[in-house]
């Protein structure tokens, strides 16, 4: 299952790759100009909802402890903090979303055809838990990353793509 939402979010992987590459360590906890949110949250974010998308398909929290810090509904005031260097995030991002791609390719329709019972989206028409996976490996995943992207263009860097 999830063949085409898979090889969207390994295309995303790689840009993920390249905006990140113009992204040191010093300006994790910049606010972005036109999001405001600083990378250390979208780097974050991103890899905690990785996980959590995990959950859906029978799997665990990696880093139960950045769900206060960066799961839905989170302040991005995010206090610098010695284990959260970039590379420890960008590794968990990239963890969380090939796990996250090897289990959906093994999911079952009847796994995901149930209510995800995410309550952001009630009265939408994200229903079910294969919506909510395809949300995370597609639409959520982009939209983060373009605000990634900002924060990178806010260093005075070209666009990539």
């Amino acid at each position: 299952m999830f063949e085409n939402e898979i090889v969207i979010n390994q295309l995303q992987l790689k840009q993920f790759a390249a905006i990140v590459a113009d992204l040191p360590e010093e300006c994790l906890f910049t606010r972005g100009a036109g999001h405001g949110h600083p990378p250390v949250w979208i780097l974050g974010h991103l890899a905690i909802v990785g996980e959590m998308g995990q959950t859906f398909l029978g799997g665990s929290l990696t880093h139960p402890r950045w769900v206060p810090l960066f799961g839905p509904g989170s302040s991005d005031e995010v206090q610098p903090d010695d284990s959260l260097t970039r590379e420890t995030l960008i590794t968990s991002l990239n963890q969380a979303y090939e796990t996250l791609q090897s289990m959906a390719a093994e999911a079952k329709p009847e796994e995901v055809s149930g209510p995800h019972g995410i309550e952001f989206f009630e009265g939408t028409p994200v229903q079910t838990v294969g919506h909510a996976i395809s949300l995370l490996l597609t639409n959520h995943f982009a939209f983060h990353l373009a605000q990634l992207s900002s924060c990178r263009r806010d260093r005075g860097l070209g666009h990539l793509f």
